[in-house]
C-alpha cells in the first residue's frame, strides 16, 4: 500500500493493493439469506430489494424504477406501515424519485426532510460554535499509515454509545501478510461510510434511515420495523440488529446505563422497546458533534490515525485530506461516495 521511493514497502506497512481492501470489507458483510432467516418479512423480496438498491447508488436503476418496481410488493408485505410513511426518495434539491412517480405510488408523498424533523432525535442545534457550528458537511478522514491496530475505537465506541453484544459500530479489520521475522499486518478501521448515495435509504420501505443535510446517515429507532433490508443493502458491511443483549453478566447493571444516541433518553434496556429490535449503526456521534464534540473514536485514537471535519470547507485539514494524491474511498465501484476516505 504505501512504499519507500525505490518501490520497497515501508517497514511495517504491507504494499496491499485496494482490491485487496476491498475484499476485506466484503469478507465482513453477512450473508443475506443467513441475515434474513428469522425475520417475518420476506426474504426474497429483501435480497432483491438490496441488490436493485446497490443498483440504484451505482447509476444502473433510477429511482423512479426502483419504487415502480416495488411499491406493490413493499405495499403487501408491510401494510400501512409503508402506506402511512412519507416516501424515502423526494428531497427538495435532491430528489431521486420524482414527484410525479411519488404521486403515483401507495405510500404517502412527502420528503426525508419531513422524516428527520418529525424524528426529532438530536439535541440542540450547533449553536454553541466549535465542531459543530452548524452548516458543515461532515466527513472521516482514517490514515491506514497512522493506524496501529489497537481497537481503542472500537472500545471507545462501544463505551460511548452503550451497544450491546454482537452490536459494534466502530470494528477494524485486520489482515497478516508473509511470515515470521518478515510478517507485516493490514489495519483497516470501518465505521459507517455515510455514503452520498446510501443503499441503506433507499431500500427501506419505512423511511426509518434518512440521510440528514450535514451528510450523517441515521436511524429513526420508532420507525424502523427490524426488516434488516438494510443490513444486506450495505455495500460495507456496517448495520447490525439490537436482538436485545446485554453486558449484565460481565458488568452489573449494564442494561441500566442509558444510551445517549441522537439526545434521546430512551430510558433502561427493555424488551420490546426501542433501540431493542431496531437496526443500528455508527452515526459519527452526532450527539457528540451537537455538542461540539468530536467523536469518541477520533477523541480516543492513540495514533491520531482519525481525523473529522468539514469537507465542504476548502481550508479544513479534513478536505485537504481528502483531496490528496493518498485519499481513496473503500468500494468505489459501488457508487455509494463515502464520506469516509483513507490516506494510503
Amino acid at each position: 500500500m504505501s512504499t519507500t521511493d525505490d518501490g520497497d514497502a515501508l517497514p511495517g506497512i504491507p504494499n496491499v493493493g485496494k482490491a485487496d481492501l476491498d475484499a476485506m470489507v466484503e469478507e465482513e458483510r453477512p450473508d443475506p439469506r443467513d441475515e434474513l432467516a428469522d425475520v417475518e418479512a420476506d426474504t426474497d423480496l429483501g435480497i432483491a430489494m438490496a441488490e436493485d438498491a446497490q443498483r440504484v447508488a451505482r447509476g444502473e436503476l433510477t429511482g423512479d424504477e426502483y419504487w415502480e418496481k416495488y411499491d406493490e410488493a413493499a405495499a403487501d408485505e408491510f401494510g400501512a406501515a409503508y402506506r402511512e410513511t412519507p416516501n424515502p426518495a423526494v428531497d427538495a434539491g435532491d430528489q431521486t424519485v420524482s414527484t410525479e412517480t411519488a404521486e403515483s405510488l401507495s405510500c404517502t408523498v412527502g420528503s426525508m426532510d419531513a422524516v428527520s424533523t418529525e424524528a426529532a432525535q438530536v439535541e440542540g442545534d450547533g449553536s454553541e460554535g466549535g465542531i459543530g457550528a452548524g452548516d458543515e458537511k461532515w466527513g472521516m478522514v482514517i490514515d491506514l499509515q497512522k493506524c496501529v491496530g489497537c481497537d481503542s475505537c472500537t472500545v471507545a465506541c462501544k463505551s460511548e454509545n452503550r451497544t450491546p453484544p454482537g452490536v459494534s459500530y466502530n470494528v477494524v479489520m485486520e489482515e497478516e501478510h508473509g511470515e515470521f521475522p518478515n510478517v507485516t499486518r493490514t489495519n483497516v478501521p470501518r465505521p459507517c461510510m455515510q455514503c452520498d448515495n446510501p443503499p441503506c435509504v433507499q431500500v427501506c420501505p419505512v423511511s426509518a434511515t434518512y440521510k440528514m443535510d450535514d451528510g450523517v446517515v441515521n436511524i429513526d429507532y420508532d420507525r424502523c420495523i427490524g426488516c434488516r433490508y438494510c443490513n444486506i443493502a450495505c455495500p460495507y458491511g456496517a448495520r447490525y440488529f439490537d436482538f436485545g443483549g446485554d453486558y449484565d453478566d460481565e458488568v452489573d447493571g449494564a442494561g441500566e446505563v442509558t444510551s445517549p444516541e441522537y439526545g434521546v433518553d430512551r430510558g433502561p434496556r427493555e424488551d420490546g422497546e426501542s433501540p431493542i429490535g431496531n437496526i443500528r449503526k455508527c452515526s459519527f456521534c452526532t450527539h457528540r458533534l451537537e455538542r461540539g464534540e468530536e467523536p469518541a473514536c477520533v477523541e480516543t485514537c492513540i495514533g491520531d490515525a482519525r481525523n473529522m471535519g468539514d469537507l465542504d470547507d476548502p481550508d479544513s485539514d479534513v478536505a485537504k485530506m481528502a483531496d490528496s494524491s493518498r485519499a481513496f474511498q473503500l468500494k468505489e465501484d459501488e457508487g455509494t461516495d463515502p464520506n469516509v476516505y483513507y490516506l494510503k
